[in-house]
């Protein structure tokens, strides 16, 4: 399974904004899975596998308090 971070927007004039995470077998795959569990009504919806992510800076998760 490939991990994939969520992207998208409803107009030009906004920003893209991370929507959320999904898994999937492959691209094709991904493209199925996040229009299913995000809806078809934006006008951009973008796929980044996570693979393909090079952080520059980025601050850990916080854990959940036990």
């Amino acid at each position: 399974m490939n991990d994939y971070m969520v992207f998208a927007r409803t107009e030009y004039s906004e920003p893209i904004e991370h929507q959320g995470r999904i898994q999937a077998a492959d691209d094709e795959e991904a493209r199925n899975v996040a229009v299913e569990q995000f809806g078809g009504e934006w006008l951009e919806l973008v796929l980044i596998p996570e693979r393909d992510v090079r952080w520059v800076m980025r601050k850990e998760e916080l854990e959940a308090p036990a």
